[in-house]
């Protein structure tokens, strides 16, 4: 829309404009003024787009309300009207950067001209600005990223002077998880939906098609509401289940990668945690060894740790199951050697299926314990057996992780998950996202994306593929949503990466 401001102390003149404006095709909003002063009045509180003023007016004259509305306003559009058809007007107009200088009366078809020719100049400076603002967002985004994952000094300045310390005002940050795309499929439609349901402004950073990062000013804000709010809108607007992390207090920009990096360790334990969707850094997570926790739960949870290799959360199970024995004493004295002689022998038959012979002692051993300790002393001694079998068949998962990779590096185009990729390798979800993180100093759906934009790059350069074949040849169902993530990875278009241009955050950091 096109905003107006039409300067007469005539009011008969000031509608004859305004008939001439409603006959143009253009979405216009039309504001009025008696005289210079009151415009002023009007312009104090914020710019339009095209001021039409009279010359000859009381209080201030339009000549008068030029000048200044030019010092307040350098590329507003100002056009003159007046009955005086005198050199010098114009001549001191077109000095205060008037585009134009018009008779009295109007001449309606020399007025549509006029306007066509302004409104055509106003539309050009618009789009220019549009593109202006989506290439520094872009670039916003680019340098966060690379912020976000690197810690680098050289990125934190870049970023400072692409942002102008605008990230600053941001104080904490919630990142959400999918397994579903959810944020490759439904980026373009959840975004302004979720503001207005939440009543809250944010910045927002997609990580990759699983993952995003929310960043919201509000100090004193309960994030803890706010996170279980944006998981019903996802699940009730969306169908899709969502995983939220909540950061600490960052302040400023130095503080955005350590708590970053601490909620990505943090997300993980939505693999053990289902039923919990809203996680904060520095917040104790519910202590479910002291919780009412029925024994098979237990139980099967820790024969699950032990079919995927998960020695991080055996030795967590085993310590809930420690703590019920300890502090709960109406359990017999065979039924507590019934319940670690059990895992026990899954141990020992996830180890070697010829230590039948071993596995009896140490089971005969068990029973013949004085004292919960030592039953409890046994039980940790095998954990340590398995996990010193596992470090030497395994090479500390090293094999695992080489596995996944190349799958990866050649299942790129498939619909990826952790999920997915843990079923490969016969770990668990949880425990291969902590292992490759720890192999590989990122987290798989980071290396998905940056094996997928790497190899979109390649094509870009030695192809002739189409940008929307190569969309789908990386595993991304959405051209307009691998555009922009191309753009936010790389600093740069894919048509722009095809042409071989110099980098665009250098072109672009000069407009």
């Amino acid at each position: 829309m096109i905003t107006i401001l039409i300067v007469d102390d005539e009011k008969l003149e000031r509608n004859g404009i305004k008939f001439l404006l409603k006959r143009e095709e253009e979405e216009l909003e039309i504001l009025e003024a008696e005289n210079g002063k009151a415009a002023l009045g009007i312009l104090s509180a914020g710019p339009v787009d095209i001021l039409f003023s009279d010359i000859k007016m009381p209080y201030m004259n339009g000549l008068e309300l030029t000048k200044k509305a030019r010092e307040m306003y350098p590329d507003m559009e100002i056009v003159i009207f007046s009955g005086y058809n005198d050199f010098t007007y114009a001549r001191d107009a077109l000095r205060y950067g008037v585009v134009d200088y018009v008779l009295k009366p109007v001449d309606p078809a020399e007025f549509h001209k006029t306007f066509t020719r302004i409104t055509e100049k106003l539309k050009a400076r618009f789009e220019q600005e549009k593109k202006r603002t989506v290439e520094e967002s872009y670039l916003k985004k680019y340098f966060l990223l690379n912020y976000l994952y690197t810690g680098n000094e050289e990125e934190e300045r870049k970023l400072d002077e692409i942002a102008g310390g605008e990230l600053d005002g941001y104080v904490r940050m919630i990142l959400a998880a999918s397994s579903d795309n959810f944020f490759e499929t439904e980026e373009e439609h959840f975004v302004s939906s979720l503001k207005e349901q939440t009543g809250r402004a944010f910045f927002y950073l997609n990580l990759n098609s699983n993952e995003s990062l929310f960043l919201f000013r509000e100090k004193y804000a309960d994030y803890e509401m706010l996170a279980n709010q944006m998981y019903q809108f996802f699940r009730q607007r969306y169908d899709t289940e969502c995983y939220f992390v909540i950061s600490e207090e960052t302040g400023d920009t130095s503080k955005l990668p350590g708590q970053f990096q601490r909620m990505e360790e943090l997300l993980e334990e939505q693999f053990y945690q289902p039923k919990q969707h809203v996680f904060t850094v520095g917040q104790e997570q519910e202590d479910v060894s002291t919780a009412a926790v029925k024994d098979a739960e237990i139980l099967g949870s820790i024969s699950e740790d032990i079919k995927y290799k998960d020695m991080t959360h055996l030795r967590q199970d085993f310590h809930r199951l420690e703590q019920k024995y300890r502090t709960e004493k109406q359990f017999s004295e065979m039924y507590v050697k019934f319940v670690f002689s059990s895992i026990v022998k899954e141990i020992f038959q996830a180890m070697s299926s010829d230590a039948e012979k071993e596995l009896s002692k140490t089971v005969d051993r068990l029973y013949r314990c004085k004292t919960i300790r030592e039953v409890l002393d046994i039980t940790e001694k095998s954990i340590r057996e398995l996990e010193a079998y596992q470090q030497e068949t395994n090479e500390g998962f090293r094999r695992e992780i080489t596995q996944v990779k190349s799958y990866i590096y050649h299942n790129y185009d498939k619909n990826l998950s952790v999920e997915m990729l843990a079923e490969q390798v016969y770990l668990s979800a949880g425990y291969l996202s902590a292992v490759f993180k720890e192999e590989t100093g990122m987290n798989l759906n980071r290396f998905i994306r940056d094996v997928r934009m790497n190899k979109a790059k390649e094509m870009l350069q030695d192809t002739n593929m189409k940008i929307t074949q190569i969309a789908k040849s990386v595993g991304f169902s959405n051209t307009s949503y691998f555009c922009r993530s191309f753009r936010e990875f790389f600093g740069t278009s894919p048509e722009s990466c095809r042409r071989g241009d110099a980098n665009e955050q250098e072109n672009t950091s000069e407009v």
